[in-house]
């Protein structure tokens, strides 16, 4: 539940940054489990480290409400043209 939630936390990440223009697709991810998620809101944040012409590079993390660090993931996500994409 976790690792989707950061990867759905990443995707987005990229579609803000290029203004709209750009979609994501996961090619690979890895994710660090630090602390145990209980219920109650999850807060996600994350950011493109770098944005080539094909592939991005994208961290993003997991807290709870009090600011524990829950997950935290990095990924590479090939880049696809928003309009050709969604439809």
């Amino acid at each position: 539940m976790l690792s989707a939630m950061l990867d759905d936390t990443m995707g987005p990440a990229v579609l803000v940054m290029s203004e709209g223009r750009l979609y994501t697709t996961t090619i690979s991810m890895t994710v660090n489990f630090l602390s145990p998620a209980k219920p109650g809101p999850i807060i996600g944040e994350a950011k493109v480290t770098q944005l080539g012409k094909t592939i991005a590079f994208v961290e993003a993390k997991l807290m709870a409400e009090n600011g524990t660090v829950l997950a935290t993931a990095s990924a590479t996500e090939r880049l696809l043209e928003a309009a050709r994409v969604v439809r």
